[in-house]
């Protein structure tokens, strides 16, 4: 019996690590038992970066995002989605944030917090995805290369 199987669709998505003047990374808590940081879902022809910068623009009114020199590629290749025929291709942009900016991310919601690297590291099972904290530390601290990284 042949079966067909249709291309599938791609998930595509931005993940955001908003880091401030103290190398706090903002975290968005309330669901899922955990913290994860902000993202997106992006139409199929948008461009990542621009997605982001409107993302930000709309959702936390940062205008003129500060990217870093690093940044995080994803992309599930086709035999690992045979479950939900689902591939997914990320990219988690670093961006610097200002004192007033971090404030207002605060306050936008009692279930937003912002942590420093040594709680990053107490708790980075807490965090999702899985692997946001090594990424976060190892731009910090200065060890990983500029360019993109594979997660």
């Amino acid at each position: 019996m042949a079966t067909s199987h249709a291309p599938s669709v791609a998930d595509r998505r931005v993940l955001l690590l908003l880091l401030d003047d103290q190398d706090r990374l903002m975290l968005c808590g309330g669901c899922c038992a955990g913290w994860t940081v902000p993202q997106t879902l992006l139409a199929a022809d948008a461009d990542f970066k621009g997605g982001a910068a409107q993302y930000l623009a709309e959702r936390f009114r940062i205008s003129k995002p500060r990217f870093g020199s690093i940044y995080g590629v994803h992309e599930t290749r086709e035999s690992d989605c045979w479950e939900h025929d689902q591939r997914t291709v990320s990219r988690v942009f670093i961006v610097r944030i200002s004192a007033e900016e971090s404030e207002s991310f605060q306050g936008m919601s009692p279930s937003h917090t912002r942590w420093k690297i040594s709680e990053l590291r107490t708790h980075h099972r807490d965090v999702s995805p899985e692997g946001v904290a090594l990424l976060v530390s190892g731009y910090v601290e200065g060890w990983l290369p500029d360019g993109p990284i594979s997660l």
